[in-house]
């Protein structure tokens, strides 16, 4: 079986499964933000109406993360 390059907008990956890296990466990439988001309210006491803040942080946070590794690789 030939192997797909994948472009993840993060790194190059090859993969026998083709798209399915894709996907996978998008969900682990989603809860890493979704963790880090967690942590952000958890550290302001989970005050409401600062969800989206926390979200949007986490976003830039797990970006500059893995654009650092794949920098590095």
């Amino acid at each position: 079986m030939k192997s797909k390059k994948i472009t993840t907008g993060v790194e190059m990956h090859e993969h026998p499964l083709g798209a399915n890296i894709v996907q996978d990466t998008a969900a682990q990439r989603e809860q890493m933000i979704a963790t880090a988001a967690y942590f952000h309210a958890e550290k302001r006491g989970f005050a409401p109406s600062d969800d989206l803040a926390d979200w949007f942080k986490s976003e830039i946070e797990i970006e500059n993360h893995l654009n650092s590794v794949s920098d590095q690789a």
